[in-house]
């Protein structure tokens, strides 16, 4: 929630009193905009709020917000407490818009006892056009194990929102979207590499959603897996390759250089460990140390058909790399060095 724009009513007897404002408040995937309204001339007098003509049908019982019944001028918390009281009422008012069908879906889910924190909205782009219906679920997915590596210096809060929009009433058609906290979608490699399933016709929310759900926490469960893995496959490398190391990643432990020899030939081996390891396989790279193309690049080569399986463990792993570089260093030597030019 935010304040968007500041004025004060006319008066004679006062200057820059900005007792009127405007606040947007995200809600539901949209953005809801109220006016506030105070009376500089009685500053101790509760506010008044206007609401947007699309919630012309927003009308709470005023008895009902009992922080704007016993308003209290002096507690600056005063103002907050009321705003919230009304959105608990709007949420409520957006809620008995609800047709039949769509009402089984929000106490449907509901229901499960899990997905709790349900927000719905009704709007259209023109006053006359067809209504959609905006459900925004919080998932209540566990990011606590994420490496910390991975979440520091990133401000907010780390939470998954689905966001499912009915364009009419019957549920006839449905798009979801999954929105992610910038740090859980780097965390998770862009939100390309997270794929919701499609919304199906006969589908319910109190099944569709706890599926997108168990897809999300199945993600998170490899990163955190990923991330021990990659650290035992490094320090198996250090452990075999301790002299021979150039550089390597200590916090995301997901790269490793190292200067290898063939006899009088040297080259550097660049490891690239992706996000979801051991499933997915590294990246071998050799690079000439002074070997270079005609354009004046290092000469290098990539390989992934080396032996490799996700089951080895990283003592394992740097064992059969080890066999297999003493068999490609030779054969990268005899290419790099034909059709090539010294530094």
């Amino acid at each position: 929630m935010y304040i968007m724009h500041l004025c004060r009513r006319h008066t004679i007897t006062q200057r820059h009193c900005c007792d009127r404002f405007k606040i947007q408040i995200p809600y539901a995937g949209n953005t809801v905009t109220w006016q506030i309204i105070f009376d500089s001339m009685h500053p101790s007098d509760p506010p008044d709020f206007i609401f947007n003509d699309q919630d012309s049908g927003f009308m709470p019982n005023i008895e009902e917000i009992k922080s704007l019944v016993n308003w209290d001028a002096e507690d600056t918390s005063a103002l907050s407490l009321v705003i919230r009281e009304l959105l608990g009422a709007y949420k409520e008012h957006q809620r008995q818009l609800l047709g039949e069908r769509l009402q089984f879906e929000h106490s449907s889910l509901l229901a499960t006892g899990r997905f709790t924190d349900v927000e719905v909205y009704h709007s259209r782009k023109t006053a006359r056009g067809p209504t959609t219906v905006n459900f925004l679920i919080r998932l209540p997915v566990d990011f606590s194990n994420i490496p910390e590596f991975l979440v520091k210096d990133n401000p907010g809060d780390d939470t998954a929102i689905l966001l499912v929009s009915f364009q009419n009433q019957e549920a006839t058609k449905v798009s979801p979207q999954l929105y992610l906290s910038p740090r859980v979608e780097h965390v998770l490699g862009g939100s390309a590499s997270l794929r919701i399933p499609t919304f199906q016709n006969g589908n319910c929310l109190m099944d569709y959603v706890p599926n997108v759900c168990q897809l999300l926490e199945n993600m998170v469960e490899q990163i955190v897996k990923g991330y021990q893995k990659r650290k035992e496959y490094l320090s198996a490398f250090l452990s075999h390759y301790g002299r021979a190391v150039l550089e390597y990643d200590a916090e995301t432990f997901n790269k490793i250089s190292l200067l290898l020899r063939n006899g009088d030939f040297y080259c550097i081996l660049h490891i690239v460990i992706p996000t979801f390891f051991p499933r997915d396989q590294p990246l071998f790279e050799l690079q000439s140390v002074y070997n270079v193309t005609t354009y004046g690049k290092l000469i290098a080569a990539v390989n992934k058909e080396y032996p490799y399986s996700p089951r080895w463990s990283g003592n394992e792993m740097a064992d059969r790399a080890r066999i297999f570089l003493e068999q490609w260093i030779p054969e990268f030597k005899r290419s790099s060095l034909s059709g090539s030019r010294m530094r």
